[in-house]
């Protein structure tokens, strides 16, 4: 369409150039959400790496932890063996010494002890404590009264 004035003629087809307007705005939309879910990605990269970094930090300290209990465990039942081994050889020597003739023996070299003579022993005629006790609350008794007595008379 040709007219007279410049102002009414044009060229070319303007619904092209809406067209290709349009798809270059959604191309670059396109992009646009291609770049925002790839952010959103890296994002979500980022957050996993630094979570799975945490949970293996955690869990090397946990055994580090358990592998520090475990040599103290056996240090601690190497003393339990050193000190039964010490306890058994204890015991060889106490039944070594626990001979009567060798305490006889010993008595007699070390200390100068002598059997003494059937005359010079003396025995003691000795009651059980608790029978003693008993005797002595009695006799306690009798006191308490005996000075309560004393008491009212004064």
């Amino acid at each position: 369409m040709i007219m007279a004035s410049n102002k009414a003629y044009m060229r070319g087809s303007v619904a092209y150039k809406l067209e290709e307007k349009k798809t270059i705005e959604a191309q670059q939309e396109r992009s646009k959400k291609v770049e925002k879910k790839s952010k959103k990605n890296f994002a979500k990269f980022v957050i996993t790496v630094v979570f799975i970094s945490f949970i293996s930090f955690a869990l090397l300290v946990r055994f580090f932890y358990i592998l520090k209990l475990n040599a103290e465990i056996r240090s601690i039942k190497k003393e339990i063996k050193l000190m039964q081994d010490e306890n058994d050889n204890l015991r060889v020597e106490i039944a070594k010494l626990n001979n009567i003739k060798d305490i006889d023996r010993i008595a007699v070299q070390k200390y100068g002890m002598i059997v003494p003579h059937p005359s010079d022993v003396h025995y003691l005629e000795v009651t059980p404590l608790n029978i003693a006790d008993k005797e002595d609350e009695k006799t306690n008794n009798k006191m308490a009264f005996i000075y309560r007595l004393l008491g009212l008379i004064n």
